[in-house]
């Protein structure tokens, strides 16, 4: 399935999702583009809406960049243990550097919500997101929730990798994708039109 955009996609899954139409459910998109397709997730299911900002840990090797995992705001972290030993980094140095991607990471959501973290704490959470590659960042956003004390953590994406689901499934309470590509390389593959969000 190729979505037409990322509203596209939250529509689809929006109809997957109804299920989990309560008052205790909150919807929160991965910052950025995960929040586009949980804004329609959220407005079928007349649900509150709210951010959560994750990054990807990267660091440059020889020819490329490669990514360690991922840290979200409340305190997610995810790291690769494959590719942890690949990194110039290691003992101290990389818990600093991931320090500081923490930092900046809480440093952003408090900019871009401007207001409190969203209360989660007894709560099912919908973390939507536009798609899944590696599956890091839902990984470290999952822990982040789970800390948080919600109830229930329910992933819904677009289009995932099967090894990013094997990642996540042992993770979250549910997990929704709406295509499986084993073959995908970046998310904005399964999409005609994939613009970058702004702040």
């Amino acid at each position: 399935m190729r979505f037409r955009d990322r509203a596209d996609a939250g529509q689809k899954l929006a109809g997957v999702l109804a299920p989990y139409r309560s008052a205790d459910v909150c919807v929160l998109g991965l910052a950025r583009g995960g929040l586009r397709v949980a804004f329609e997730v959220a407005r079928a299911l007349e649900a509150p809406l709210d951010l959560w900002v994750a990054r990807r840990v990267r660091v440059t090797v020889p020819g490329r960049r490669l990514t360690l995992g991922a840290v979200t705001e409340g305190g997610g972290m995810y790291l690769d243990v494959q590719a942890v030993p690949q990194s110039p980094l290691s003992g101290a140095s990389l818990q600093a550097f991931v320090r500081d991607e923490l930092e900046d990471v809480e440093r952003q959501a408090r900019q871009l919500r401007g207001g409190p973290t969203p209360a989660v704490r007894g709560r099912t959470v919908l973390l939507v997101d536009d798609g899944m590659v590696t599956g890091s960042t839902v990984a470290a956003a999952l822990l982040a929730l789970q800390q948080s004390g919600a109830r229930q953590r329910i992933v819904a994406v677009g289009v995932a990798t099967p090894r990013a689901l094997e990642l996540i499934r042992g993770r979250a309470d549910a997990v929704h994708a709406l295509t499986l590509d084993a073959g995908l390389r970046e998310v904005a593959e399964a999409y005609g039109s994939f613009p970058a969000l702004s702040e």
